[in-house]
């Protein structure tokens, strides 16, 4: 067999295994790329406006009422758009904003938000006295908190919603950033959204406004401030117990409250609301959906609406600036700012997807378990490098076709890993399932877990994995799995973990055992939580071999096999695959794969599809690339070698009358 043209590849793990989905490159006219470009600009246009002297205020009244405020906001979005904290402007933004002493709420939680973002370790201090002043400027009734005003409680002003979201994401930065802050100013801040809420699930300006119709920018407002209030009143609520369920899990005191916020934004959803502030309705927008992790904001795509409209042509000016002429859109330091903070907050890669499934919520019991577990891939795997998470909601998206399903795939194949857990039997409509089973294929990783080791889970999920992957079970991760590994140590079989190979990956994982509410917790410094933290460590840095996901809007490349080729194939160059007594398709699409690359770089009139053949087929000698691939022993029957042999020298004798034809003889 040595003389024939039967080529056996051992292809390379890059070629053979599912690997993580790949960016298509990017057209230079495309979305991406105008972000970019605008982000560029934006940042050019704030350093010409700099003062000298590391400020932006005293621009006109306004600014210089709120004295540091346009700094503030100015230097926060600087940051946020990729300029180092070492760089000379923002060193000298700080020295300027030092200097100031806390009097305005909304300047307070902005300097909180720059000095924790540039992570000065001279400012930990100022973080906590500033921290100290907004708990004690708020406006309170008794125990009731009734919000924040421009400026000190003292002063006696009414409250206003937009005055509150700057002190609470003041105080929501400042804890991060390692600021004390006791658990009953969390609860009076969430006790006081609910209280405010309006019956439809909005929020208004204040008790002055004139018709006190909620409107979308104080309605991001409140949704997330029952987001951050209930992630520092929820760490540690659940109790674990030793039969692995936790006490409370999928209880919280603001889940009506935020679905119903949800529902009021999905409803009335708008880049430009009438009568409100269109660039500080941008940045709400962003907030509302980066901390509720939403893709989709009913059925809004919130990011690429706000980045088709903020780099249209006409919206950005010459000098980078963006303004328009509404009653607050007027300042060009403050619109800019606010439009930087959308486009680069909002574009921060995807890491996790956590995927809606049925029964009811029960693939949301623990409603900040994605978020932790990110927030210490981000620290620990990626070096600091911030990463999100998004929901991702598949049951508000029609899957017509196959094509439709495709694009999905793509959607979905921009984060490195889809995640899903529950109580109860997780219920996927066909095409959802199918939908799960394309992003596997084309290089995605899933993650799944009995939340509290629910048995109903447990079931309903082994049974969707014999349907997805017949040929590929379920089976226990042996102790040499690098999963054990990857990131940190974690003693095999500390949890019963399972996967399913596909190639020589493991493309799913799957515990039976509760980690979500470990990562509910957030408990990661120490015990089981610190061991489960752990765990979910390694499982990312093995789903992404430590790549760090592309930005939100690239595009991924699909392969997808069109069954229209079998018609014109005449011409291509067309793979078959030896069928043999072993396992002789560990890797599914690994020819595929090849042959798009082939077809991508190389231009080749190269065919997807690879047709399965055995040794005694005799459509074998069509074939002028015959691949033979798998990692156990294999046969091959006595007679299906004779018949090779043969189709090998028919082969051989053609190939030498053609050549003698070419000479004229």
């Amino acid at each position: 067999m040595s003389r024939t043209i039967f080529v056996v590849l051992a292809l390379v793990a890059a070629l053979t295994c599912p690997h993580p989905i790949r960016a298509a490159q990017q057209d230079p006219d495309d979305l991406v790329e105008r972000v970019n470009k605008a982000i560029d600009a934006g940042v050019r246009f704030l350093y010409d406006q700099e003062r000298g002297n590391g400020n932006w205020d005293n621009i006109d009244t306004l600014s210089a009422s709120n004295h540091g405020g346009w700094t503030a906001l100015a230097t926060l979005a600087l940051l946020n758009a990729g300029v180092k904290p070492e760089e000379p402007i923002i060193d000298r933004a700080l020295k300027y904003l030092r200097a100031i002493d806390p009097s305005k709420t909304y300047v307070v939680g902005l300097q909180i938000m720059v000095y924790a973002e540039a992570g000065r370790s001279e400012d930990r201090e100022r973080i906590q006295q500033l921290v100290d002043w907004l708990i004690q400027a708020r406006i309170m009734s008794g125990q009731d908190c009734l919000g924040w005003s421009y400026q000190h409680a003292s002063n006696r002003e009414e409250p206003d919603n937009s005055n509150t979201q700057y002190a609470m994401l003041g105080l929501h930065a400042g804890q991060q950033a390692g600021a004390r802050i006791d658990r009953a100013v969390w609860q009076s801040i969430r006790d006081m959204y609910i209280r405010m809420q309006t019956p439809e699930g909005g929020w208004y300006y204040s008790k002055r406004s004139p018709s006190r119709a909620p409107t979308m920018t104080m309605t991001t407002a409140g949704l997330c401030g029952l987001i951050i209030s209930g992630m520092e009143l929820n760490q540690g609520r659940e109790k674990i117990q030793a039969s692995g369920q936790a006490l409370d899990c999928g209880v919280y005191a603001e889940n009506r409250p935020i679905e119903l916020a949800l529902n009021w934004l999905a409803n009335r959803f708008s880049i430009m609301p009438r009568g409100d502030a269109i660039f500080y309705n941008l940045y709400g927008i962003e907030r509302a959906g980066r901390l509720s992790g939403q893709r989709f904001i009913g059925e809004h795509d919130w990011y690429r609406e706000g980045c088709k409209f903020l780099t249209k042509p006409g919206m950005q000016h010459e000098d980078g600036s963006w303004f328009g002429g509404g009653p607050h859109d007027t300042w060009p330091v403050v619109s800019t700012s606010f439009s930087l903070l959308f486009l680069s907050k909002g574009r921060t890669p995807v890491l996790v997807s956590k995927l809606v499934h049925g029964p009811g919520n029960d693939w949301n019991n623990d409603r900040n378990d994605a978020r932790n577990l990110v927030n210490y891939a981000s620290t620990e795997l990626f070096r600091g490098r911030t990463m999100a998470w998004q929901v991702f909601d598949i049951n508000r998206v029609e899957i017509a076709d196959n094509q439709r399903l495709l694009e999905l795939a793509g959607e979905l194949g921009k984060s490195s890993v889809a995640y899903f857990n529950g109580h109860l039997e997780p219920t996927f409509k066909p095409m959802e399932a199918q939908l799960l089973k394309q992003y596997v294929e084309q290089g995605g990783f899933v993650f799944a877990e009995a939340c509290c080791g629910r048995k109903e889970f447990d079931a309903g999920f082994r049974e969707l994995m014999r349907e997805l992957f017949p040929d590929n079970p379920l089976r226990p991760l042996p102790a040499e799995h690098p999963i054990w590994r990857a990131h940190a140590f974690v003693p095999p079989g500390s949890f019963p973990l399972e996967g399913i190979d596909y190639g020589c990956k493991t493309v799913v994982v799957y515990s039976p055992q509760d980690l979500s509410c470990q990562w509910e917790s957030n408990q990661m410094k120490e015990g089981r939580g610190q061991l489960a933290f752990r765990l979910g460590g390694n499982i990312i840095a093995y789903a992404t071999g430590m790549e760090p996901p592309k930005a939100r809007l690239a595009q991924v490349d699909i392969v997808a096999n069109n069954p229209l080729e079998k018609e014109f194939h005449r011409g291509y160059l067309k793979v078959a695959q030896l069928r043999h007594e072993g396992d002789w398709q560990p890797a599914p699409n690994a020819m595929r794969n090849l042959m798009a690359d082939l077809r991508k770089a190389n231009h080749m009139n190269v065919a997807l599809q690879t047709e399965a053949l055995s040794a005694t087929d005799p459509n074998l000698v069509d074939f002028k690339f015959l691949y033979m691939h798998g990692r156990a022993d294999f046969r091959i029957s006595a007679e299906g070698r004779q018949e090779f042999a043969h189709d090998t020298r028919d082969r051989r004798n053609h190939s030498g009358r053609r050549l003698l034809r070419q000479k004229g003889v």
